[in-house]
């Protein structure tokens, strides 16, 4: 992996709503999100990615206070993401909003069929990475919750 190809992706990143972004190309893998950038290669042992990895837990250095566990709750499929369940209804949830497991936080289109997507953890919304009515892939990171405590 060239330089220039990781230089277009950071660029990439920092101008999209995405929260993180990962790619594995020639035996190298980069993990990009917008707390930090990791970069591993093939060689490394990689941690597992997703909910069953765990909470993520993000630290500031200079800081004194314990670490805050952050975890995300991404898009089951490719479509088109609502943050409402019908149009013109407010927001399903907000950032701030305590949520509890189960709760519906937003709907995914995909092939004219509406798909409900649920918080699978309770939590504070901390960042919501797309607007209404955007393409999102599988896997992209829709929430960010920090865990209530």
């Amino acid at each position: 992996m060239d330089l220039d190809f990781v230089q277009k992706l950071i660029e990439f990143v920092s101008r999209s709503p995405i929260a993180e972004l990962e790619i594995e190309r020639d035996g190298v893998r980069i993990r990009m999100s917008r707390q930090g950038v990791l970069a591993q290669s093939a060689s490394q042992p990689s941690p597992q990615s997703g909910s069953a990895a765990g909470p993520a837990v993000f630290t500031n250095p200079a800081s004194t206070a314990p670490p805050i566990a952050r975890h995300s709750i991404r898009a089951p499929l490719t479509g088109v993401f609502y943050r409402s369940g019908t149009e013109g209804e407010p927001p399903l949830a907000s950032v701030g909003d305590v949520l509890v497991e189960g709760q519906k936080v937003g709907v995914l289109e995909a092939m004219k069929t509406f798909n409900v997507v649920e918080c699978d953890r309770a939590g504070r919304i901390v960042q919501i990475a797309f607007d209404d009515h955007a393409a999102v892939r599988s896997g992209d990171v829709l929430f960010v919750l920090e865990d209530l405590g």
